[in-house]
């Protein structure tokens, strides 16, 4: 999926014309790891009638851009390097090129046949339970605690701080790997309530490696920002990537967020975990909050199950005295 603010949009459907090429930055994982989230992707403005089973199509659903293999002209039909079909969209060209960093890697046609045939294989691979399950054990020892002194290397000193505005375009590309959020959502929060110099409502921690990139995310804002009628500031979308799990960087976002709370006057915050994550009811424990009251433990749970929530949920809260 690529990522791109409004005005990029109109600008590239509106204003570039057929044959025409231009750099997009992406953020997402559908072409992983062909296109990781952050990289760019250089485009061939043309139409469908140009576009082969095997390329790299962009396509535009609603507002948003997609770059997908063409796995059928006849309709079109594209789809990410381990899904099914793409909903329909309007083609507008065709990837020629990835970037990452400095590195260039031309997609020229004749990759047509591999990619395709890797897109078919991979896909149907990944639909089998047995492998989902294979690759999640996988990722999990890789970044078990044996990996911990390894990766610190690698990652270099980590800064957890609150996110400023000119943090947009990381929090962006964290938030195509790892979060369910909108961008849109974390666009204007960021830019609208977060950052806002001696007004701030809610808060945004993040933390940084030695490469500037986030790493760890979490949010401090009212649910009823989202339509629920709870009241407070909630601890949300606490997220770590795998690479810098077990190095104690979900307790130092906690412990941003609950600073942020008090210099706002809060005199207590709130966190909803799902029960069967006992993970994050420990690093919440630690950071001093404590069960709920039953009664808006049930309130809580009655609101998400009316959104459309499944899982039940534990709630808890944190004083600020």
């Amino acid at each position: 999926m690529v990522g791109t603010h409004p005005v990029d949009l109109a600008a590239f459907v509106e204003s570039t014309s057929l044959g025409r090429r231009l750099w997009l930055r992406g953020a997402g994982r559908s072409l992983y790891p062909l296109l990781r989230s952050g990289d760019s992707i250089q485009v061939l403005r043309c139409g469908p009638e140009e576009l082969s089973r095997g390329d790299v199509a962009l396509v535009r659903v609603g507002r948003r851009l997609i770059a997908h293999v063409v796995v059928s002209t006849g309709p079109l039909v594209t789809a990410s390097l381990l899904g099914h079909g793409d909903p329909e969209g309007v083609p507008l060209g065709r990837v020629t090129a990835l970037r990452r960093g400095w590195w260039i890697l031309p997609l020229p046609r004749v990759t047509r046949p591999s990619l395709f045939l890797g897109q078919r294989l991979a896909s149907a691979l990944w639909a089998r339970p047995v492998a989902r399950g294979a690759a999640r054990r996988l990722r999990d020892f890789t970044f078990s605690g044996w990996s911990r002194p390894v990766r610190a290397r690698w990652l270099g000193r980590l800064e957890v701080r609150l996110l400023r505005a000119e943090d947009l375009d990381a929090l962006l590309v964290f938030a195509g790997e790892r979060l369910l959020v909108s961008s849109v959502f974390l666009r204007r929060q960021l830019l609208g309530r977060w950052a806002r110099e001696g007004g701030a409502v809610g808060a945004s921690a993040g933390a940084f490696d030695s490469a500037g990139r986030l790493c760890g995310f979490a949010y401090l804002d009212s649910y009823r920002e989202e339509g629920l009628a709870l009241d407070g500031l909630w601890v949300r979308s606490l997220v770590v990537a795998p690479r810098a799990r077990r190095m104690g960087v979900a307790h130092q976002l906690l412990t941003c967020l609950v600073e942020a709370a008090r210099k706002q006057g809060e005199e207590c915050i709130f966190a909803d975990v799902d029960e069967d994550n006992a993970a994050s009811l420990r690093t919440f424990r630690r950071v001093g909050f404590r069960f709920s009251p039953p009664e808006l433990i049930r309130r809580v749970n009655a609101e998400w199950d009316a959104s459309g929530g499944s899982k039940p949920l534990v709630v808890l809260e944190r004083a600020l005295d």
